[in-house]
């Protein structure tokens, strides 16, 4: 706690919620931008506000299990305006007619404790029950607001928690107008293009391979477009570059950890696995991949404890083709959301990434040649040796010819393409690369929140 002129307490006030969306529509962005610009003037920013994507395999999340998270400093009063902010709005523009929309509130006074830390590492690969998170109501600094089910608690304190202390990118965010929800997005192709290859800090805009633009959403939310980097100012040039063919109602920059691979942090033994995990899971493989009805591509591996199915699904494209150059012995790390058993499959690794260690020689085995007319020998016979089906020459000594079949795969590590990477994979083009330490100072994160504020302002019906 500060005190300024020692007339005004000047608090910290830590904002978290989730789960306000549905498939049907909203976005919990599109709420966290439309908080900001109420409480914009009331309070200082400590921090942009962070976009926090929790485990993914969660089976309650609406697409991409994205929380939010807002850090203030104000005078009580300001604080307690923000509160009742956050609340009404979320009680207006949350998708609460949806049986499996529950959103949830968490407001955290001055510090955030170090048990939210804790939970908010887990909350990156592991399921959190609704009863652990309800139990930090009895924390003197923490409200709990819950809605119908009110599950999104669980998402706020996992976005309060994450510091974003190491890797972290940025997401500038543009919304539609309310009239164009639901429709197809209006945008120039080539201007992507143009921004895309003019900006060589962004990442994911567009694949090449696939011919798509992967900027524009294609759901119901309001989102128009969304454009990922390493920097604010390479966001913000790349949006500049990028053509609107309809109008934008409102802009936000989000510091997030979109595409850190922070939800791969755990090693699993085989035996250990658990639905809904993301697991890294290190093994030999123990049956060759086969396809299965759908284009999905199996195959199993073993560890000392145990065995089980790796799945890449049609999405991924070419790199069910590249992986189905495995062969059994080949030893590989797998990294992976864990599949819970059903009627028609076992428990399964549903692949993300794949890490090849060693590979097994491959061999082919053919019979050898006649010496007299070179033509390709036939068996003689169990213990016969060989025969020429041309000449009738029979050796009894010559031996199978063993040749070694150069591999279709090599020691390194695979990916899908961008069409099938999930919001927190992290991409060829951000390997090598690690924001940790280069937050930018407050006082210019406050001008660049103030210049998007005011643009929504303006621009907002």
């Amino acid at each position: 706690m500060l005190v300024i002129g020692c007339k005004k307490m000047v608090m910290q006030l830590h904002i978290g919620f989730d789960d306000t969306d549905s498939l049907r529509g909203s976005c919990t962005t599109y709420l966290a931008t439309q908080i900001i610009s109420e409480i914009f003037d009331r309070v200082i920013f400590l921090d942009f506000p962070k976009l926090i994507r929790l485990n993914p395999n969660i089976p309650f999340k609406t697409r991409g299990n994205g929380a939010i998270a807002l850090h203030l400093q104000g005078a009580q009063a300001d604080l307690l305006y923000c509160k009742k902010v956050v609340l009404r709005k979320v009680q207006k523009l949350a998708e609460l007619e949806e049986k499996n929309t529950n959103p949830g509130v968490v407001f955290i006074e001055k510090q955030i404790p170090p048990e939210i830390e804790a939970l908010s590492k887990q909350a990156m690969w592991d399921v959190i029950s609704l009863q652990e998170a309800e139990k930090f109501s009895t924390f003197p600094n923490i409200e709990l607001h819950q809605f119908k089910l009110g599950r999104g608690i669980i998402g706020g304190m996992g976005a309060l928690g994450n510091k974003l202390a190491g890797d972290f990118t940025y997401e500038h965010l543009s919304y539609r107008m309310p009239e164009n929800f639901g429709t197809e997005r209006e945008i120039d192709p080539e201007s992507v293009i143009k921004a895309d290859k003019g900006t060589p800090l962004t990442f994911n805009n567009v694949d090449y391979k696939y011919n798509s633009i992967m900027i524009t959403p294609r759901g119901a939310d309001p989102v128009f477009a969304g454009i990922r980097g390493e920097t604010v100012d390479e966001v913000l040039k790349a949006w500049k570059i990028v053509e609107p063919l309809e109008k934008i109602s409102m802009q936000m920059i989000f510091r997030t950890n979109q595409h850190t691979d922070q939800h791969f942090v755990k090693h699993f033994t085989i035996k250990d696995l658990i639905p809904h995990r993301s697991a890294i899971v290190r093994g030999k493989v123990v049956k060759k991949p086969f396809y299965i009805p759908g284009g999905h591509l199996i195959f199993s591996i073993k560890d000392e404890t145990g065995t089980v199915d790796c799945a890449a699904y049609e999405p991924t494209k070419k790199f069910r083709g590249k992986i189905n150059g495995l062969v059994i012995g080949d030893e590989i790390t797998v990294y992976g959301g864990v599949r819970p058993p059903g009627k028609n499959h076992p428990l399964t690794l549903n692949i993300e990434r794949l890490k090849v260690h060693s590979l097994m020689p491959v061999f082919k085995y053919e019979n050898p040649f006649c010496d007299e007319c070179q033509t390709r020998l036939k068996s003689a016979g169990k213990n016969k040796g060989y025969k020429c089906p041309k000449c009738s020459a029979v050796y009894r000594n010559k031996k199978v010819i063993k040749t070694e079949l150069p591999r279709t795969l090599q020691i390194k590590e695979y990916l899908p393409p961008i069409i099938a990477h999930r919001h927190l994979t992290k991409p060829r083009a951000r390997q090598g690369r690690d924001n940790t330490g280069k937050q930018m100072t407050n006082q210019k994160i406050q001008k660049i929140l103030k210049q998007l504020v005011d643009y929504s302002r303006e621009h907002r019906p």
